[in-house]
């Protein structure tokens, strides 16, 4: 018993003094950050942060050098809080109304085109629930930097949020809609890219009816939007380009909702049917958001209206090799987008941001200048490196302004090994921002062993046929920013569920949607519309 408990204690010390080796050497491999070479953090802290999807960094059961390296050159410990998407908000409402908000926390407020979501911020503030930034950002140049191309986002003079930046050149907002397709589907029916509404249509109807997997049943669907509130964000292109998020649009009378536009009847008219021929898989309506991607990767879809992001793709590719054993590049590609009734193609735009990170009322200035210092770092080259490529010496080398990969990422994409080996990159990979430049869509060694080859490939042919060939949907997203009244009558989501009663019904679709329309109208949307007006005026004249 002595022998096997020296054993143990051996070890343990062996197994303990490795760990403490392997920190050490990356904290020797990584210099101190540029930003805080001359700041010395005395107080060590606490910092409780809530982000999506986090469970790996809670559970904390392994040893992270990359956590370790970020907490002892900042001096601080992260608790880090997973919410989910379907529970973040009223996670937040509950910690809100019981005063036990996290330090900081991810959310959705400014960013969102959905209007109860875009006046949480408000009710944050007059609740006093979170707190401003400071007014000076001069020693977070890469904060201010991100505040200042985000346009005016403050709230009466304040700001109140770090946005998290998605795309900072405008043409790759246009991977947040696209089509991917089944091209061994195709060419075994004889089908062809479409070049019209119809011809989608034709293609979809085609997958669904005409047995495009060759085993005699019939079990194919044509086509699915990754998540319903996304619906048509891709095919609205084609038909009303303005209408495919549902926003507001201007006009000459002012701001209107576009989804009580004459152009969305179009829209209208063109789901009706699709649904009725087949082309649109008849359970869309009771389907959750990742029963698509699943009916795609398992082989039941023929297209799936998602994002050509490198990133979406390959987590597309990830899902498919788990149910096939067809090879993900024989079989999908990604589809370019059809004409609208001008003659012009159309890409979707977004807003260069898209989510928020906000801080409790409760966060005393010393511990938001240290969280403002890790923000500036990670928003930095530096940063970005680390949460990209992993530990420089370590994961990555740079020779020649040329990075290259140290680690055998066998079949795994080099992302994926790295959220195995780092648990804390599912929040600092994502923290600070989304990604999105030019350098995640570059063909080189590193961004193929990140997210694969093809992932590349698809990702690089439709974003460069986006900038040749569309273009971009306008949007005002300065009016579209400004906060707008809750309301339970013309929401986005109460659209999208009227509109889906519209693409089920039976009766005529363009009497059903000017009866929807009207509806909104007797309670009380003209007045909605002029008081939104009104406030951006008020705002635009300040």
């Amino acid at each position: 018993m002595k022998r096997f408990l020296s054993a143990i204690l051996i070890l343990v010390l062996l197994t303990s003094g490795c760990s403490n080796v392997q920190h050490n050497q990356v904290q020797n491999v990584l210099p101190l950050p540029d930003s805080i070479k001359n700041i010395e953090f005395k107080d060590h802290l606490n910092i409780s942060v809530a982000f999506w999807d986090i469970q790996d960094m809670v559970a904390g059961e392994k040893e992270d050098p990359l956590l370790s390296y970020i907490e002892n050159t900042f001096n601080v410990t992260f608790e880090p809080i997973s919410v989910s998407w379907s529970d973040y908000k009223e996670k937040y409402q509950i910690m809100s109304a019981t005063g036990s908000l996290p330090d900081m926390f991810a959310s959705l407020t400014i960013s969102s085109t959905e209007n109860t979501y875009s006046s949480s911020l408000n009710n944050l503030i007059l609740s006093n629930s979170v707190r401003s930034l400071p007014e000076d950002l001069s020693n977070y140049p890469n904060i201010k930097d991100v505040i200042d191309k985000c346009g005016n986002i403050q709230i009466n003079g304040l700001n109140y949020v770090i946005p998290r930046i998605s795309f900072q050149d405008k043409i790759l907002g246009s991977s947040d809609a696209a089509m991917l397709v089944r091209k061994d589907w195709m060419k075994k029916l004889g089908l062809s890219q479409p070049e019209s509404l119809e011809e989608f249509i034709n293609l979809v109807c085609a997958f669904a009816n005409d047995d495009p997997d060759g085993n005699g049943k019939n079990d194919t669907i044509g086509y699915n939007v990754n998540n319903r509130v996304a619906l048509g964000k891709w095919v609205m292109l084609g038909i009303a380009p303005e209408c495919n998020v549902y926003n507001w649009i201007e006009t000459d009378q002012g701001y209107t909702p576009s989804f009580i536009t004459d152009n969305f009847k179009k829209v209208v008219t063109a789901y009706r049917t699709l649904y009725e021929k087949g082309g649109l898989d008849p359970d869309f309506y009771t389907k959750k958001s990742s029963d698509a991607v699943n009916d795609f990767a398992s082989g039941k879809l023929g297209t799936l209206e998602y994002k050509s992001s490198p990133s979406s793709i390959m987590e597309l590719k990830s899902l498919w090799e788990m149910y096939q054993d067809t090879p993900f590049e024989n079989s999908v590609d990604v589809l370019p987008i059809f004409p609208a009734d001008d003659g012009n193609y159309y890409s979707n735009s977004s807003r260069i941001f898209w989510s928020e990170t906000l801080f409790s009322n409760n966060l005393e200035d010393e511990k938001m200048e240290r969280i403002l210092y890790i923000y500036n770092y990670l928003l930095s080259k530096q940063g970005l490196e680390l949460v990209k490529f992993g530990i420089e010496g370590v994961d990555y080398e740079k020779k020649n302004g040329e990075y290259h990969c140290l680690i055998d990422t066998g079949n795994q994409s080099l992302l994926t090994v790295l959220m195995k080996k780092y648990p804390s990159l599912a929040l600092f990979a994502n923290l600070a921002a989304w990604g999105g430049t030019w350098d995640d869509f570059e063909d080189n060694e590193l961004n193929n062993l990140r997210y694969g080859a093809y992932a590349m490939e698809l990702a690089r042919k439709d974003i460069l046929w986006n900038q040749k060939n569309t273009i971009q949907v306008d949007r005002p997203y300065d009016f579209m920013l400004l906060p707008k009244e809750t309301t339970d009558y013309f929401n986005t989501e109460t659209v999208i569920d009227d509109f889906t009663r519209v693409i089920i019904g039976k009766e005529d679709p363009i009497i059903m949607w000017d009866h929807i329309v009207a509806g909104y109208y007797a309670n009380g949307l003209k007045g909605y519309i002029d008081r939104q007006n009104e406030k951006f005026k008020e705002y635009s004249d300040k």
